[in-house]
C-alpha cells in the first residue's frame, strides 16, 4: 500500500484513532477517477491534519499518517494522475 493514493484512502479507517468520527470508509469503486481520488485525499488531509491534532494524545500517529497521504498524493501526481480502470 505504500505509496498508493487510492489504497491508503480506501483502508484508511482501519488506522485512525478511536473516537474518529469524521472519517467515512471508502471503497475502491469510489476512487475511480483523478478527480474522485483529488476528492477524497483533501477531505482526508482535513481529518488528519497535524494542526487539528495539537495537543491531542494521537498527535504524532496524525503527523505520520499526514506525511504518508502526502507521498502518496505526490507519487499520484507524478505518475499523471490516471484512473483506475
Amino acid at each position: 500500500k505504500e505509496r498508493n493514493i487510492r489504497a491508503l484512502l480506501s483502508t484508511m479507517h482501519t488506522v485512525l484513532w478511536a473516537g474518529e468520527t469524521k472519517w467515512k470508509p471508502v471503497s475502491m469503486a469510489d476512487l475511480v477517477t483523478p478527480e474522485q481520488v483529488k476528492k477524497v485525499y483533501r477531505r482526508a488531509v482535513l481529518v488528519v491534519h497535524p494542526d487539528k491534532a495539537t495537543g491531542q494524545p494521537y498527535e504524532q500517529y496524525a503527523k505520520m499518517i499526514f506525511m504518508e497521504l502526502n507521498d502518496a498524493w505526490s507519487e499520484f501526481e507524478n505518475q499523471g494522475q490516471k484512473p483506475l480502470y
